[in-house]
C-alpha cells in the first residue's frame, strides 16, 4: 500500500472555493501539514498606490527632454568641464547638456538665417571687448 502524498490535499483545497482562515486551517492540520491563513491584501488608500523612492524632477523624467548620446573628444570635455567650472564659481548654474542644447537650438536659427551674435550674447556672461 502506497503512502498518500502529503501534497494532495494542498492542490484540493486550492481548487475549492476560498473558505475561511479558520476551516483552511483544520483542513490542513488534519494532513499534518499547516498553512498559515493569508491576510487579506491591504485596502488601498489612494486611487493610485505611492511610488517608492524620490519624485521624478529632473530632466530625464522631463517631456521637454530627450536623452542622447554623442562623441567628444576628451580634451573638448575637460576644457567645457573647466570653463562651467569657472562660471559655477561666478555664480552661473548651467550643466552640459543645457549648454549642448543652446548651442544646438542657435545652430538651427543661424541654419534659418537669423542673426546668433544676439542669441549667444544672451547666454554668455562675458562680452567679447572687440564687439564692444
Amino acid at each position: 500500500m502506497s503512502k498518500p502524498s502529503p501534497f494532495k490535499k494542498l492542490f484540493e483545497i486550492k481548487e475549492e472555493p476560498q473558505q475561511e482562515p479558520e476551516q483552511l486551517t483544520e483542513a490542513t492540520t488534519d494532513s499534518n501539514v499547516t498553512q498559515t491563513p493569508t491576510p487579506p491584501p491591504p485596502a488601498p488608500t489612494q486611487n493610485e498606490p505611492r511610488k517608492r523612492g524620490r519624485p521624478a524632477t529632473g530632466k530625464r523624467s522631463d517631456e521637454a527632454w530627450i536623452g542622447r548620446t554623442y562623441y567628444v573628444k576628451r580634451s573638448t570635455d575637460l576644457d567645457v568641464e573647466e570653463e562651467l567650472l569657472k562660471l559655477k564659481r561666478r555664480g552661473v548654474e548651467i550643466d552640459k547638456s543645457e549648454l549642448v542644447d543652446f548651442l544646438m537650438a542657435v545652430w538651427v536659427k543661424w541654419q534659418q538665417g537669423e542673426n546668433i551674435d544676439l542669441l549667444l550674447g544672451e547666454f554668455t556672461p562675458r562680452r567679447n571687448s572687440k564687439l564692444d
